[in-house]
C-alpha cells in the first residue's frame, strides 16, 4: 500500500456564538463565546495566530489580538480544534506535524487531489504538464464584478485536476479504492472583496463511495 508523509490536517472549527473586544484592555482582547472549548489548538485573527489564548469556561475564551494588526478592525476570528476529522465543520491546514506522520485512504486522496489543484504546470520538473493552477489568481486584485470570474477559474481548475488524477491513477492498477478518484466537486464557492479571499468547499468521492468535504479559504 502506497503512503504519502501527511502534509494537510483536517482539523475541526469550533462554532462561535458571540466575539466582543473588551474595552480597555492592553494588549488588545477579544471575548469569545462558543460552543465547547475543551478542545482548542488555535486562535486565529484575521487568519493570523493569537499570541495569548485563556479558557474561562467550556463556553467563553478570551483571545489576544495580534500585534500585526495594531488598530485594524477585527474581521474574522477562527477557533480550531486539535480534532482530526474531514467533516463540513472542518478546515484543511498546510503544514508538517511536529513527529512526521504518514497517511493514507481519504486523507492520502485529499492530500493529492488538492497538490494537483494548487499546482502550476511547469513547476514539477518531473511531471511538467501535471497541475491545474488553482493559485494563478491568489495576490492579485480583484473588484465585485470581478470576484465571480474568480469563483468560475477555480471551478475549472477543479474539474482540470479530476480529469488529470483520474488519467493518473487509470495506469497504476495497484491503488486501492479508498484512495482512487471517483468525482471532485466545487459544492459552495464565493470570493470576499474586503478579505481578498476565495472560500471554497470542495466534495472529493473515492471509489468507495465515501466523500470527504475540503474546506479551503485562498
Amino acid at each position: 500500500m502506497a503512503v504519502d508523509f501527511q502534509v494537510v490536517f483536517a482539523q475541526e472549527l469550533i462554532k462561535l456564538t458571540s466575539i466582543q473586544e473588551i474595552q480597555g484592555f492592553t494588549p488588545r482582547t477579544l471575548d469569545i463565546l462558543g460552543e465547547d472549548f475543551r478542545a482548542v489548538d488555535e486562535v486565529l485573527v484575521n487568519g493570523l495566530p493569537s499570541p495569548e489564548v485563556v479558557i474561562v469556561s467550556r463556553r467563553r475564551m478570551m483571545a489576544q489580538v495580534p500585534r500585526q494588526l495594531g488598530l485594524s478592525q477585527v474581521s474574522t476570528v477562527s477557533v480550531i480544534s486539535n480534532k482530526l476529522a474531514i467533516t463540513e465543520k472542518s478546515v484543511l491546514r498546510f503544514r508538517l506535524g511536529k513527529t512526521p506522520s504518514k497517511v493514507t485512504g481519504t486523507l492520502r486522496l485529499v492530500q493529492i487531489f488538492l497538490k494537483v489543484l494548487f499546482t502550476t504546470p511547469g513547476s514539477d520538473i518531473f511531471a511538467p504538464r501535471i497541475g491545474a493552477a488553482a493559485l494563478k489568481n491568489l495576490g492579485l486584485t480583484f473588484g465585485v464584478s470581478q470576484g465571480t470570474n474568480v469563483v468560475s477559474d477555480f471551478i475549472v481548475a477543479v474539474g482540470t485536476a479530476q480529469r488529470q488524477i483520474l488519467a493518473i491513477q487509470a495506469r497504476d492498477p495497484t491503488i486501492p479504492l479508498d484512495e482512487r478518484l471517483l468525482t471532485a466537486k466545487v459544492t459552495t464557492a464565493g470570493y470576499n472583496v474586503q478579505e481578498s479571499a476565495l472560500h471554497v468547499s470542495v466534495e472529493v468521492t473515492s471509489q468507495t463511495g465515501r466523500a470527504a468535504l475540503a474546506n479551503v479559504a485562498v
